[in-house]
Parts: C-alpha cells; structure tokens; sequence
C-alpha cells in the first residue's frame, strides 16, 4: 500500500505550475492611481504615497494594488512554463555547467551571430534547450517593394533565394 506522502515530486511541479497559470489569469492589470483620468500621468505601476489616498487605504470602490497573495508558488518562482530554470549564457563554455534535465538556455543579446552559431551547435551536441534561436534577417526584392523577413535558420535552408526573388519574365505574365 503506497503512502500518500510518497508522491512524485514531478506530478508536485505540475500541479504548482498549474496554480501559476491560474494565478496569472485572475491578476488585474495593475495601472498607476489616476492614470485614466490624467494624461501626464504614465500607466506604469507606481505605488500611492499619498497622506490622503484612497487607493493606498485599500478604499472601496478604488483599484486594487499588488501585494504578497498575488504571487506564484516558492517552488516554481522564476521558471519557465515548462517548470525549468532559465540559465543566461554568454559562451559555449557557459553549456559545460548546464543540466539539460532541469535548465533551459537563454542566449545573452548582446552576442554577435558567429558566437551565438556556436553556442547552438554546442547545444545540440549536449542535448540543451535554447529558449531564442538565432533568427535571421533576409532582404527579399519584390520590384519596387523592399521587404525584411524573420525566417529561422530551419526555413532558410528549405528555400532558395530564387524562390524568393521574381524574375523579369513573370513580372509581365502578371500584368
């Protein structure tokens, strides 16, 4: 006979992330305290201050502000949806101290094209998830219309840059 306390701890993280969701779902939008009536007034979250506001003595009838129960579980804070910490990495050397089981990878956004190959292609060698792939730029000429995609790299290999441009002779079958 199984004793209730012998859960597993993965069916746990779940039922917590679970929670998270939900939780996320009933959170208001928090706005600054007047921001809606004034203009100069921005609807970034600033905290009221005032000797005299409603809002900072939790009135009724004025907008609720943030506090200790709108947060999400201990375990689970600052995961990822899948339940895994993300690890900032600047180098292929950084992929060394990963394990791909319990941590995801965010490549830094200040990391050139070249490094940012690399640390993919160290990344699939040690099986590690990267949250932001490389995504590539291409310019595609269309006549008169100059155009930027956001491709990824997978997509790129699939299509050639003559698919992408038109020729001088199907311009004027279209016409």
């Amino acid at each position: 006979m199984a004793n209730i306390s012998e859960k597993k701890p993965d069916s746990e993280k779940y039922r917590l992330l679970n929670i998270r969701k939900n939780l996320r779902q009933k959170i208001p939008s928090f706005r600054r305290i007047e921001s809606w009536r004034l203009k100069r007034i921005k609807k970034s979250w600033r905290r009221p201050r005032g000797i005299d506001s409603k809002a900072r003595e939790k009135k009724k009838g004025w907008p609720i502000i943030p506090m200790a129960g709108f947060r999400s579980p201990k375990e689970i804070r600052y995961k990822t949806r899948s339940g895994k910490e993300e690890i900032l990495v600047f180098s292929a050397a950084d992929l060394s101290l990963i394990d791909p089981t319990s941590q995801v990878v965010r490549i830094a956004s200040n990391i050139g094209q070249r490094k940012k190959e690399r640390i993919i292609m160290e990344a699939e060698l040690q099986n590690v998830r990267i949250i932001n792939p490389v995504v590539a730029k291409v310019k595609v000429d269309l006549g008169d219309l100059e155009t930027e995609l956001d491709l990824d790299e997978e997509l790129l290999e699939d299509i050639s840059i003559d698919d992408l441009e038109l020729d001088e002779d199907n311009k004027g079958e279209e016409e």
